[in-house]
């Protein structure tokens, strides 16, 4: 209530859209070093998203379905582990699920070269924003510290980044989203992929180090976005706790990040509708007053899981099961100090490496 109070006022609103906007003029001048995005990716490729362009956008799940047959039924790529992974969670019908990640995923590959050979306003037609999450975004962006989003790999999750993107400095006051992101091992796929993403109004972060320019980029006022179905890469500031039928580790970073910037944490998804639109739902908001303490960051970082998970369940064949969501977890049990508890996290320290 008292967040609502002080954006109602014009004054205080005003001088918070003038400081955070000053604060984006001087973090933009340091994105001028961009360290990715910048190079583009090889010819044939460009070439080949050209060809794919020239399609009718609703095509492109009959060839991403064609595609991930290959890779799922004949080439059965992960295949035994999908399946294995959607069978321990329970959910019906585990073969023919898997054969629809395949396809789901197929299809996200050349939707993704079908947008690069379009100009970016192209998308604009194939995605919707639920109500509710733009709302919720907006809101947010209005406080002028800027928001945390959690999110992860449902439906086609770069061309929502994409779409999300331009919808956010259209509707938030010129706030830009921040992506933290992996580099790919193929370079000349790497550079594609960042640049598709760059020429789109996404601004990409490189997850090495990425807590100090995501501090950064939320005193700008921007948004963040940061993956959290993903096998943390390091032993603190993790939880270990049930996620789809099994324990695995829960990175707290977002959480924590969110935390001491008092901003908001949202968890934000998108997937596929039967008209092959790509929409973004809001699965779950944590107001900056619920995350004091790290017993705060805790629960939030479940909140955040389990919300993941029912969104799983509902859309099974849109989540990446590829990943080997659950390794490492014995391996953390073991690095725990002694007489620490099974599930404890341990907040790491303040670093260019930590959030």
């Amino acid at each position: 209530m008292k967040a609502c109070e002080r954006t109602s006022n014009p004054s205080n609103a005003g001088e918070r859209r003038v400081s955070a906007g000053r604060r984006r003029e001087v973090f933009s001048d340091a994105l001028k070093r961009d360290r990715l995005g910048s190079a583009p990716g090889p010819l044939w490729m460009r070439a080949l998203a050209a060809a794919v362009a020239r399609l009718p956008f609703r095509w492109m799940r009959g060839l991403g379905g064609a595609l991930g047959f290959l890779a799922g039924s004949v080439l059965r790529i992960r295949r035994r582990h999908v399946e294995a992974s959607l069978e321990r969670a329970g959910v019906p019908s585990a073969s023919s699920e898997a054969t629809g990640m395949y396809a789901s995923l197929g299809a996200g590959i050349f939707e993704l070269l079908w947008l690069a050979g379009r100009p970016p306003e192209a998308l604009a037609e194939h995605f919707t924003m639920d109500p509710a999450c733009g709302e919720a975004l907006r809101r947010g962006a209005a406080l002028g510290r800027g928001v945390v989003v959690a999110t992860a790999h449902t439906g086609n999750w770069d061309l929502s980044a994409c779409a999300a993107a331009q919808w956010i400095a259209r509707e938030c006051g010129g706030a830009r989203l921040h992506v933290v992101t992996k580099r790919l091992s193929w370079r000349a796929l790497d550079r594609y992929w960042q640049r598709l993403r760059v020429e789109r109004g996404v601004v990409l972060a490189d997850a090495l180090g990425a807590a100090a320019y995501v501090r950064d980029a939320l005193r700008a006022g921007d948004i963040t976005t940061m993956l959290i179905d993903q096998v943390p890469e390091r032993g603190s500031g993790v939880a270990t706790f049930h996620f789809l039928g099994a324990p695995a580790l829960h990175d707290l970073g977002p959480a924590l990040l969110a935390a001491r910037a008092r901003v908001p944490l949202l968890l934000v998804l998108g997937h596929r509708t039967a008209d092959g639109r790509h929409r973004l739902e809001l699965a779950a908001a944590i107001a900056p007053d619920e995350l004091r303490g790290r017993g705060a960051v805790e629960r939030a970082t479940r909140t955040m899981a389990a919300a993941l998970e029912g969104f799983v369940r509902a859309h099974p064949a849109q989540w990446l099961w590829l990943h080997r969501r659950w390794k490492n977890v014995d391996a953390n049990a073991t690095a725990r100090r002694p007489g620490e508890p099974r599930g404890t996290a341990r907040l790491p320290r303040r670093s260019a490496e930590h959030p």
